[in-house]
């Protein structure tokens, strides 16, 4: 009992010579405890932002990657398909549109056709008429320059009726499209044109040249 009575007062005294509860006992520790969790959440909270901003800056960043690879490659594609079109044409230009097929040669003096060279054009209309074509025919005929009626020193006597080069290279070239359009051309496709005494393939100065010069083209025109 005495013992009980002593410790009692021991407590009473360490009280009274305290001015608080919190110079015996410390601080309430769990207090301190709670507004560093605070601190720490608001701190961790701030950090999330900062990292959700850093990424949204990074995913915009790849989206605007991914629009420019887009346009470069839409770009390149709109330069292939302009190169792919302009060598197209390029090869389309290539590709006559007046094309010699054939070439008929006259007698010096002559407007008529052999009965060979008949024949020959009937067979040529056919193969024309065998595939479904889009061109037409243009006959042109030529003469060589020899005046008609021969010239100054050696005279002859013409076997047609036309008074110059002109007049007798256009008959040649009717000639040639009448067997045509007799063989099954029709008309609105074939056309013949007399160009004289002019586009020489051979030198007149020889009768082998002037041989190759007395003659009727015939050109496939394309449309």
């Amino acid at each position: 009992m005495f013992k009980l009575r002593l410790l009692l007062l021991t407590l009473l005294l360490m009280v009274s010579s305290c001015s608080t509860v919190d110079a015996i006992f410390g601080p309430d520790e769990p207090e301190v405890a709670v507004a560093s969790t605070k601190d720490q959440i608001a701190s961790e909270n701030d950090q999330l932002g900062s990292d959700v901003s850093d990424l949204r800056a990074q995913l915009k960043q790849i989206k605007q990657d991914i629009a420019d690879k887009k346009a470069m490659k839409a770009a390149e594609l709109a330069r292939l398909e302009a190169e792919q079109q302009a060598e197209q044409k390029a090869k389309q230009n290539a590709i006559p549109k007046d094309r010699l097929w054939v070439t008929v040669s006259f007698r010096s003096g002559f407007m008529e056709l052999t009965s060979d060279s008949r024949a020959a054009l009937k067979r040529l209309a056919a193969k024309f008429l065998s595939k479904d074509r889009t061109q037409t025919i243009e006959v042109r005929g030529y003469t060589d320059d020899e005046p008609i009626g021969g010239y100054a020193n050696s005279r002859h006597t013409p076997r047609h009726p036309y008074k110059t080069n002109l007049a007798l290279s256009q008959a040649r070239a009717d000639n040639v499209s009448d067997v045509l359009i007799g063989a099954g051309l029709s008309s609105a496709i074939v056309k013949a044109v007399g160009f004289g005494a002019n586009d020489y393939v051979a030198d007149n100065s020889t009768d082998e040249g002037r041989q190759k010069n007395r003659r009727s083209e015939i050109h496939l025109i394309s449309q």
